[in-house]
């Protein structure tokens, strides 16, 4: 009985703070960047690591078999380097409890370089992948722990009876540890899932609700909107010159809500309309050249770097509504009409990525979060549609759209979009 309690309590310390993980960051992911807090899951791990070497298994007379192991994997797996931090700490905090021994750090050192070396990739393998390589590392490392404690043994330190092992509670023991880091990865896996699905879900019923709206709605308001522009119109070619300041100024607002309307029934139907082949590489050229006027306008200084034969499948008016929306957004981030912003494209794989960083503003994380959430706006007469329109579209495409940004520092947008070229040979 003693045994299956421990197991318990060791079992309990690795998993229950996941629990805790996904109640204090992944509940607030709407308001998280796009990738796990790093250091709040080294935290965690360090917690678990200390907790879990203070409360170890004891089989017989014997206390010094725990799960230590599998904080300091997770951590390198999800955290990187920093998960230096908590296996510095096994061995600080096994010299404070057994006294330091060199064996110990042996043992930390082999059990944290694969993991470290996988977590460079870690986050593109699928959920069944790391299931798998978390069962094999596990089981590699409690072979390898048990090695040193023979090891141990002959130099007479660390874990004493040495036939122990070959009993089945130690058997037991270590196949539980193995299952605990299997189940420990697959829980992360899924709450952060679980997280990104909500938060989709969330962006998916507002982007519905509007969409409803302007079904509903656009139609209706375009029509007068035609008509009293018509008679400004008419009536600007016949007052006096005061009289016709003020018929600008009322064009010019209801070419601002003609703009509105349009972006709604973009919303109203974001899916392509028309696919084609697109040379992107021309068409940046040209909508950098149509923007280059308003760029000047502003005082920006427009660079251009595009690769020659990048092409992509999709509906060319559309795309190039959303690229200019980034780019028209990026210049007027730069205030007091100096700064720069710079478009580059280039070809990555099986994808084409445009890149626009521009020297403005920058935003802040919290910014960052809620970009192309309807009605929300940095400037101070926008509605927030025209974001929410190029998202739309560019996933339309099989395309992303992430900013990247900080205070004082300028945002930059990353555009991905499928190469048709890639595509073409593949099939071929």
């Amino acid at each position: 009985m003693g045994l299956i309690r421990d197991l318990m309590i060791q079992v309990a310390i690795i998993i229950l703070p996941l629990f805790l993980y996904e109640a204090i960051r992944l509940n607030r992911y709407q308001s998280m960047n796009q990738k796990p807090n790093r250091y709040f899951i080294v935290l965690l791990s360090t917690i678990t690591l200390i907790l879990s070497m203070t409360y170890p298994i004891c089989v017989w007379e014997t206390c010094n078999y725990d799960f230590h192991q599998i904080s300091i994997i997770s951590a390198f797996l999800y955290g990187g380097i920093v998960g230096i931090i908590p296996a510095i700490i096994a061995i600080l905090y096994d010299g404070f409890l057994n006294g330091l021994s060199w064996l110990r750090v042996l043992e930390v050192t082999f059990i944290s370089v694969i993991p470290f070396l996988l977590s460079k990739k870690w986050s593109t393998f699928s959920r069944h992948k790391k299931m798998v390589l978390s069962f094999m590392l596990a089981s590699v490392y409690t072979l390898i722990s048990l090695g040193f404690e023979i090891f141990g043994l002959l130099f007479g330190k660390g874990f004493t009876p040495m036939i122990s092992y070959l009993y089945s509670e130690y058997i037991f023991a270590s196949f539980i540890m193995i299952m605990t880091m299997t189940f420990q990865v697959y829980l992360t896996e899924y709450l952060y899932e679980n997280a990104m699905l909500r938060t989709e879900m969330q962006k998916s019923e507002k982007l519905n609700i509007v969409s409803e709206l302007a079904a509903s709605v656009a139609h209706e308001v375009r029509n007068p909107l035609t008509v009293v522009r018509g008679f400004i119109q008419l009536l600007e070619s016949t007052e006096d010159v005061k009289n016709k300041e003020y018929m600008r100024l009322v064009l010019a607002e209801l070419d601002r809500a003609e703009q509105i309307i349009s972006d709604y029934l973009n919303l109203a139907r974001p899916q392509i309309d028309k696919k084609e082949h697109i040379c992107l590489s021309a068409q940046l050229i040209e909508m950098t050249t149509l923007m280059s006027s308003f760029a000047a306008m502003r005082g920006v200084y427009l660079q251009v770097e595009i690769a020659e034969n990048l092409y992509t499948i999709g509906d060319k008016t559309k795309l190039k509504q959303a690229i200019m929306n980034v780019v028209k957004n990026g210049i007027e981030a730069i205030q007091e009409n100096k700064g720069y912003l710079k478009v580059t494209a280039w070809q990555k794989d099986e994808s084409i990525v445009i890149r626009v960083k521009d020297s403005g503003v920058g935003m802040t994380k919290e910014q960052l979060a809620r970009l192309g959430q309807p009605y929300y706006s940095l400037k101070e007469k926008g509605t927030g549609l025209g974001l929410m329109v190029t998202f739309s579209i560019l996933q339309a495409h099989s395309g992303t759209l992430v900013y990247k940004s900080e205070i004082g520092q300028g945002t930059e947008a990353i555009i991905t979009l499928p190469d048709a070229m890639q595509n073409i040979v593949h099939k071929e």
